[in-house]
């Protein structure tokens, strides 16, 4: 397996870091893979090296704003959530697209990567599609006590770490990367509305693409996640009504520990267990697609 260290275009030319990851043998196909909210790339680095090992070119990217695709200096960078899926997805995307042509797509997206696929331009393109703990984000949906945590981080900390530093600083109060001003306060919005992200539909969220997603969608959710749950899961799943949807409820239990939680999925424990399941699924032929 080979590594290389990107500078990938989003689709305003705003540059994205990124890994490219390809293996040595044979190549089955190409895996993009998007990152949850706050979360750097670095986090997935483990899972992509196993796909690689096993066939797959993989591509992991940070966000506008985040890990290596932060500026020097965040206050005053102007950026927001819909931009990681209008601009930065889809610019990564059209870059997979121009280099390579012939392979499959395929797109596992982690927590909020899955929500601004439905922004993508050109996610009619993706060949499967692999949701891990991907939802919706109202706060009273989400289960206890984490929900508690949050209207105190929402109410006081952002809007304090805001006016003191110019943007949510995050990484203080270890709640995952520093967020940009605009990230950060469009976050808030959708996550205190019952309707999350929807009354910004046809407004700050425009086009929508998520009627063209009409591939299968493997939805896997983890019993024990606070965040991703039963409602906010499928509350996700039913913005993208033109694809058939199938649900994996993954117990803590069944694996024979005690928790994997809302990232755990991505844990090098896992390897000979939920990765290698999600390879089989992978290498399973699927019916193509217009």
């Amino acid at each position: 397996m080979t590594e290389t260290l990107l500078a990938i275009p989003a689709k305003d030319g705003y540059k994205l870091s990124a890994v490219l990851r390809k293996p040595i043998e044979p190549i089955k196909g190409f895996v993009q893979i998007h990152c949850g909210t706050g979360i750097p790339q670095r986090l997935y680095a483990n899972f992509a090296k196993f796909l690689s090992k096993n066939g797959f070119i993989t591509l992991t990217f940070d966000y506008r704003g985040i890990g290596k695709s932060r500026p020097k200096f965040l206050k005053g960078f102007e950026a927001y959530i819909r931009d990681w899926g209008q601009k930065d997805m889809a610019g990564i995307f059209n870059w997979v697209l121009k280099n390579y042509p012939e392979e499959k797509k395929i797109v596992i997206a982690h927590s909020m990567g899955g929500q601004m696929i439905g922004l993508m331009e050109n996610n009619y393109k993706i060949d499967q599609l692999f949701l891990i703990a991907s939802s919706t984000g109202y706060w009273k949906d989400m289960s206890r006590p984490f929900k508690w945590i949050l209207p105190p981080f929402w109410f006081i900390w952002i809007p304090l770490s805001i006016g003191i530093s110019g943007y949510a600083n995050a990484k203080k109060i270890g709640q995952g990367e520093d967020l940009p001003k605009g990230v950060a306060e469009e976050w808030k919005k959708w996550c205190i509305h019952p309707h999350y992200f929807e009354t910004e539909f046809n407004k700050t969220l425009k086009p929508l693409y998520f009627d063209q997603i009409k591939i299968p969608i493997k939805s896997i959710q983890i019993a024990d996640d606070p965040i991703a749950n039963d409602i906010t899961c499928n509350k996700l799943l039913t913005y993208y009504r033109n694809a058939p949807k199938t649900v994996e409820k993954i117990e803590p239990k069944d694996l024979g520990v005690k928790k994997i939680g809302h990232a755990g999925f991505f844990s090098r424990r896992f390897e000979s267990t939920l990765w290698k399941n999600l390879l089989h699924e992978i290498n399973t032929p699927q019916k193509e697609h217009v």
